[in-house]
């Protein structure tokens, strides 16, 4: 009698721990299962599938940028303005300055890695709390970037550029390409360099990885540093597949890339940002988006249901950190 009882609490004890562990996963299988029998023609279809990935590949990209970020237990919330600066920053370089395409690319890089230094120093050289010091250095591109625009979009991108964002490769769309070069070099720089390492170390606990020799500010620094990548890369994809750029095209990924890293913490570790969690958390918000546009449910319904999602994955987070404490 006491070995089954024993044995059904391991079972249950099991169960727990796979719905802890994967329960964002078991959503999104279930989201889909949903709009699948509610939209059956539309939704379970190859076609959607790769219309869901490409839609969700600027927001993982920029998302992922982010995770390094709070991995740290930092923030970043100039992703979204930079990313908009970003975009006319490529935009201008081809149109405005008549350089070629992989100069325009280069220097925007050079931008985005540039914004990401500007936060990393303010940040963690000086002190500043990250909420402030990344808003501040936020509203100080998009100040640049209305003032140089005057608010007006940037036309007349070369055709040739669609390749990052526009086109497709073997029937598969370069947005999701880029998607994929992406998720693996920061995969390799997460799991097998000193920066993965010490970005975690930092990130469980800040003042042993200082006592264990880690320079703490540098690499909170070059987390900012991939972050500002990110928001560039996002902004070329972003552009490419517009084919303008637009003074204010990023600023709504902020709050999504927010909600699929929180989402992702809840999936695989522990309440801790991660690569395959954050891609995860974007398909969730994508999905969600892609079913209810496909069931005719007005925009405002959306962005009730991504508030939800917030507040959902960073009070689970929240509770997965504490029991972790």
């Amino acid at each position: 009698m006491e070995y089954s009882q024993e044995k059904n609490l391991l079972r249950n004890v099991n169960y727990a721990n796979i719905a802890k562990r994967y329960g964002t996963l078991i959503g999104w299988v279930i989201l889909c299962i949903l709009f699948s029998a509610l939209a059956p023609d539309s939704f379970p279809t190859i076609k959607n599938v790769i219309t869901i990935v490409r839609q969700i590949a600027m927001l993982s990209i920029l998302s992922i940028g982010l995770t390094f970020v709070l991995i740290t237990k930092r923030s970043d919330l100039s992703i979204g303005y930079s990313t908009s600066f970003l975009g006319i920053v490529v935009a201008a370089c081809m149109v405005h300055f008549g350089l070629p395409i992989w100069l325009a690319i280069i220097i925007t890089l050079a931008m985005g890695a540039l914004i990401g230094l500007v936060n990393g120093v303010i940040i963690s050289y000086i002190g500043v709390p990250d909420f402030i010091g990344s808003l501040g250095v936020g509203y100080l591109v998009s100040g640049i970037n209305q003032a140089y625009t005057k608010g007006h979009p940037i036309s007349n991108i070369p055709a040739s550029f669609e390749i990052f964002g526009a086109s497709s490769l073997f029937g598969i769309p370069s947005a999701i390409i880029v998607l994929g070069i992406v998720v693996v070099i920061c995969s390799v720089l997460l799991a097998h360099t000193r920066l993965g390492r010490y970005a975690y170390a930092i990130g469980d606990n800040e003042e042993a990885a200082m006592l264990s020799g880690v320079n703490v500010k540098r690499m909170i620094m070059f987390t900012y540093v991939i972050c500002g990548i990110a928001a560039a890369i996002t902004a070329i994809v972003l552009t490419s597949r517009l084919g303008s750029a637009h003074p204010l095209a990023g600023e709504s990924y902020l709050l999504n890339a927010i909600a699929a890293v929180f989402l992702g913490s809840t999936s695989f570790k522990d309440g801790e940002p991660n690569l395959a969690g954050t891609v995860l958390g974007a398909l969730v918000i994508g999905t969600m988006a892609n079913g209810l546009t496909i069931l005719n449910i007005e925009y405002y319904y959306q962005d009730i249901a991504t508030g939800l999602i917030i507040l959902l994955a960073v009070t689970v987070t929240s509770i997965q950190s504490m029991k972790k404490k």
